[in-house]
């Protein structure tokens, strides 16, 4: 037979691959924060969104002032139709829309422009009290804040800013009316920002310019800005938190990757000791303790294949040194014989006696052989073809003509053992009953039970031996040709297919039993 290999090709070992595990357990933390630093639009966008809304309360103070000096401004931009059906709405919110990728980030803010022309007299009046305004909020909102007029010039900062800003985009959108934001990079660290913050940790700024409308006019523009918060400053805020993530993490890691050598890695690499120990033919000794109930089934399973193919083994190896030492008498026998016959002139009646020594010898020899091919079989499989015991009756008649046999029970149902499997059995049997001088077997098979009988009329069996007959070499009849081994033969067919056998004695001869599970 062809020795199958496992292919040669590199494969993991079961460390390597708790260690990857292990490995992309820790990692996942740093994988979060990659994706958060992906998604950093969030800061963005919720800086745009707190922007706006502040830009609309004060919209809405900057121009209730103004109406207290005058309700209907006669300068402007006057709205156009639909954006007063927009103002109209019961609801009508702003959504963010700005991002941090590179590519959508304008340059710096433009510088205001010197702006000679005398200011509104109301935009004069309202100077002082936005500029207060604009001073006190920014102490806890920490935004920049310029308050500018119809033209774009500036009437009130949280900073010394002064000029126009008309120039610049977002600004000339409020102008027009419509709301417009901007992400701008800052200007080196060094140089005076327009719009003055506290906080520097991000190198751009978000821009929002909202337009103050006055009987469908816009008088004003509120000019706002802020930097967003960032990744690092959020991971630093949550630092404790972090720390003890990292920690609950890496020692939730250390904990699977024990559990996992515990009752995996060192269960696994004691199952392979072992079955080199079995491939070995050592079977003693004691079963390693396994971790988990499934590596435990399977070491109990690999002994008791290792234990039972051991056994096998070692039925044919005895069996097959059994046979040679039998097989030296008839050889003998046969070859003094031939020597006779081919000498001097032998007597017919010498010759007879010659001649029915070797057929006699030959004979022997023939079923010493038979004996080993069949307990071969009985440790392989059978062909699975099912067979009734009414189909084997007429066979069994053709062979064993000296017996009268009889069938009782279920014998059109199929038997739980092939045909092949049967036909071996049931031969050893009755040979058996033969040798006991029985001339009478009852073969009864109750399908409901699934036990098969074969009872003989012959001498029966003593009660010292009833115990050892199925024990491999053990015969009474050793003188006329007996080996033993026709009901070790027969047990270890039936256990093939969940069969024992059993033996005892009945009032007149011996019963043998198959039972199946």
């Amino acid at each position: 037979m062809r020795e199958m290999k496992v292919r040669d090709k590199w494969r993991p070992s079961l460390a390597v691959l708790i260690a990857l595990v292990v490995g992309v357990l820790v990692l996942l933390p740093f994988v979060a924060l990659t994706v958060a630093r992906i998604t950093s639009n969030q800061f963005v966008q919720q800086t745009e969104a707190n922007l706006y809304a502040q830009a609309a309360i004060y919209s809405e103070v900057y121009g209730q002032a103004f109406q207290t000096h005058q309700s209907d401004p006669t300068f402007g931009m006057v709205l156009s139709s639909e954006q007063i059906e927009w103002l109209q709405r019961r609801w009508h919110p702003i959504d963010p829309v700005l991002n941090s990728g590179r590519s959508t980030i304008q340059s710096p803010r433009p510088d205001p422009k010197p702006s000679a022309a005398p200011r509104h007299p109301v935009h004069e009046a309202l100077s002082d009290d936005l500029t207060l305004l604009a001073k006190a909020a920014q102490k806890s909102t920490l935004v920049g804040f310029l308050a500018l007029d119809h033209q774009g010039r500036i009437i009130a900062a949280s900073g010394m800013d002064r000029g126009s800003l008309r120039h610049v985009p977002e600004v000339a959108s409020a102008l027009a009316g419509d709301v417009a934001s901007a992400t701008r990079w800052r200007e080196d660290e060094f140089n005076r920002h327009s719009l003055k913050s506290l906080s520097r940790d991000t190198k751009f700024r978000v821009y929002v310019a909202h337009p103050v409308r006055v009987a469908d006019r816009v008088v004003g523009v509120i000019y706002l800005s802020r930097t967003p918060s960032n990744l690092n400053k959020y991971l630093l805020q949550q630092r404790g938190a972090l720390l003890w993530l990292l920690a609950a993490v890496t020692l939730s890691a250390a904990l699977i990757g024990v559990f996992l050598w515990r009752f995996l890695t060192r269960p696994l690499t004691q199952l392979q000791e072992q079955a080199s120990r079995i491939a070995k033919g050592e079977t003693e000794g004691s079963l390693p303790s396994y971790g988990v109930k499934e590596l435990a089934g399977l070491g109990q399973s690999l002994m008791d294949m290792g234990a039972a193919l051991q056994a096998k083994s070692a039925a044919l190896e005895t069996y097959t040194k059994h046979a040679t030492h039998e097989l030296k008498s008839p050889v003998t026998s046969i070859a003094g014989a031939a020597e006779l016959l081919q000498g001097d002139p032998v007597s017919a009646d010498r010759r007879v006696a010659l001649a029915t020594t070797i057929g006699k010898d030959a004979a022997r020899m023939d079923q010493l052989l038979i004996r080993m091919r069949e307990m071969v079989a009985g440790q392989t499989r059978f062909d699975p073809t099912p067979i009734q015991l009414s189909a084997l009756h007429p066979q069994l008649n053709a062979v064993f003509d000296e017996l009268e046999i009889k069938l009782e029970g279920d014998v059109d149902a199929l038997l739980p053992i092939p045909k092949e499997g049967a036909e071996i059995c049931l031969h050893h049997l009755l040979q058996n009953a033969c040798e006991h001088d029985a001339n009478a077997v009852l073969i009864t098979y109750d399908n409901a039970t699934r036990e098969m009988r074969v009872e003989d009329n012959g001498t029966g069996i003593s009660e010292a031996n009833i115990a050892k007959i199925m024990t491999p070499f053990f015969t009474t009849k050793r003188s006329s040709g007996g080996t033993g081994m026709g009901l070790s033969i027969t047990s270890e067919v039936a256990s093939q297919f969940g069969g024992v056998v059993s033996a005892e004695n009945i009032s007149a001869g011996a019963l043998i039993k198959f039972n199946f599970k």
